[in-house]
């Protein structure tokens, strides 16, 4: 049996308060094992020619901030669920993400990187720094890894998973490279929110059918 595809989800920045002072940037949503209900990635990853390519492969959730590109979470096989307006991301066991100051290293500035080979990819990209490399090769990517880069990504993973003081988040907030303007503190009520928006049309996104992706106003996407 084939292994598990990886694929990078590129989550952008909070915005400032000034950009936009209702800004929670709630999804992922991963105490409930939930990524896309807000209609975040619906033009790239999320779209409906790629969505279905993820079904029963794994997410791997790279985290920009001052101090890198961060693994903030890799997900177990997921289910692609067919929202109608809009695909969503499940999977289970659900747990929480790394705190992005203590996550393993994708590409920083300076260097570093816990996944050699993944930054050997991007440093061929015709960019001037290795985030501004990552970011051109991951924004609007939807392709997974070749397989010897996410062996690599997964053996890091997993391997700073187990140690002792892992350091994971205890508030989703904690996952960002800075705190969004507002923190959102009923996780579960904003959830279920924009989960009724939406209305299922199939339990599976196999279909062929083609679907108009609408994006509503809101402020928690990712």
């Amino acid at each position: 049996m084939d292994q598990p595809r990886v694929f990078i989800v590129h989550l952008r920045r909070p915005k400032s308060a000034s950009e936009n002072p209702n800004e929670m940037r709630s999804d992922p949503f991963w105490e409930f094992g939930s990524f896309g209900c807000t209609g975040c990635h619906s033009t790239n990853l999320l779209s409906p020619r790629n969505a279905p390519k993820l079904e029963g492969n794994r997410l791997a959730f790279a985290q920009g901030g001052r101090d890198g590109f961060r693994l903030v979470y890799l997900t177990p096989v997921v289910h692609v669920r067919n929202m109608g307006t809009r695909f969503e991301i499940l999977w289970s066991p659900k747990s929480m993400p790394f705190k992005y100051r203590t996550a393993p290293v994708l590409v920083a500035n300076d260097g570093r990187s816990d996944i050699p080979l993944l930054k050997d990819m991007v440093s061929k990209a015709n960019r001037g720094t290795l985030e501004g490399a990552f970011s051109s090769c991951f924004r609007s990517r939807a392709m997974p890894l070749i397989a010897p880069i996410a062996d690599q990504l997964i053996e890091a993973y997993e391997t700073a998973r187990s140690g002792k003081n892992a350091g994971l988040a205890e508030c989703y907030s904690e996952a960002l490279p800075y705190p969004p303007p507002i923190i959102d503190m009923q996780r579960e009520t904003t959830y279920q929110m924009f989960v009724a928006r939406i209305k299922p049309v199939s339990s599976s996104c196999a279909s062929s059918e083609r679907t108009r992706m609408v994006r509503p106003k809101q402020t928690g996407g990712c």
